[in-house]
């Protein structure tokens, strides 16, 4: 992928190299167009956006509600880079926020009707914008607030008393917090971190790994004070070649997805996945043979999905060059 420049700095940012989830809201996907392709708008060039060209800057993502709503809108994307038959199966899945900050989980699952939903906590996307603040940061000026971040946030989360991965004060630096292009940049890899992470939870719904979505009218989802009990009980139906099979399938869907929206926005690609999967390994590392994080608990070991990751990666690039 490459380096993009932010107006009106000359200077580019680098992408990262790669390394070895309110209010109780519930809401539904409206459904998404059943596409494969996306050809450039009308009026633009038939290229990505170059280095040197004047991506838009985005604006800040701020709390619960915000994140949410953003979540919503990187699932229609990815619902509608799927292919048909697949996009039918998921289009109608409702999306279900647990409130619960101190839960650091995604997941897909059946309710207790036979219906499909897929799950997100606040503790998730507290984490994920954590990670986006502190890398984009990092990525523009040179700072190691990703670091800083993660020895103070893993003591708290792999304690006995839990705790949240929201981002300590003073971790960013003032100067650099409201810098326009910091909070461009940290929106972006919110994008992307989510697009590899709710990409791999609707695989599972489309692969028939739950059994449960076959492209049936929408619902509300379950209750939220059922979503504990539902994802413990995912957990003997995990399997290493269901796990394989939704790393592959989400990320080729954000792939495809970044490289339909390269003509007017961040091309999304694997980095977002990784990022993750990076921050749940160091946790995983603290936490011994007893992880307390449901993410731990329902997914398996993220240093194994890690170069499978790479891979797939690298597999898509060879057959989609650029």
């Amino acid at each position: 992928m490459q380096p993009y420049y932010y107006p009106p700095y000359a200077t580019p940012y680098p992408q990262p190299a790669t390394s070895p989830n309110l209010g109780g809201v519930v809401a539904a996907y409206p459904p998404a167009p059943l596409a494969t392709a996306q050809p450039a708008p009308p009026g633009l060039a038939s290229r990505p956006l170059a280095p040197g060209a004047n991506r838009p800057l985005l604006g800040a993502l701020a709390g619960p509600a915000a994140w949410q709503e953003e979540v919503r809108g990187v699932v229609r994307e990815l619902i509608a880079h799927l292919n048909s038959q697949n996009a039918a199966r998921v289009a109608t899945i409702p999306l279900v926020f647990d409130p619960n900050p101190n839960e650091i989980n995604a997941f897909a699952g059946c309710d207790e009707n036979g219906a499909p939903f897929v799950a997100g906590t606040e503790g998730l996307l507290e984490a994920v914008d954590a990670i986006a603040q502190t890398k984009a940061t990092d990525e523009l000026f040179g700072t190691q607030t990703y670091g800083a971040y993660m020895a103070v946030v893993v003591p708290r989360l792999v304690s006995s008393g839990g705790g949240r991965a929201a981002i300590p004060w003073g971790v960013i630096a003032p100067q650099y917090g409201s810098d326009p292009r910091r909070v461009s940049r940290a929106h972006e890899i919110f994008d992307e971190i989510v697009a590899f992470t709710f990409g791999h939870e609707l695989s599972h719904h489309y692969l028939g790994h739950t059994g449960c979505a076959n492209g049936q009218t929408v619902g509300v989802g379950p209750a939220i004070a059922q979503l504990g009990q539902l994802a413990t009980a995912i957990l003997p139906g995990l399997n290493q070649p269901n796990e394989i099979m939704a790393d592959t399938n989400g990320c080729i869907n954000t792939l495809d997805t970044g490289r339909a929206r390269a003509f007017v926005a961040y091309r999304w690609g694997e980095e977002g996945g990784l990022w993750l999967l990076d921050f749940f390994s160091r946790i995983e590392a603290a936490s011994g043979e007893n992880p307390l994080l449901g993410f731990l608990r329902t997914h398996p070991n993220p240093g194994l999905r890690i170069p499978i990751v790479q891979t797939v990666a690298a597999t898509w690039r060879f057959r989609n060059p650029l």
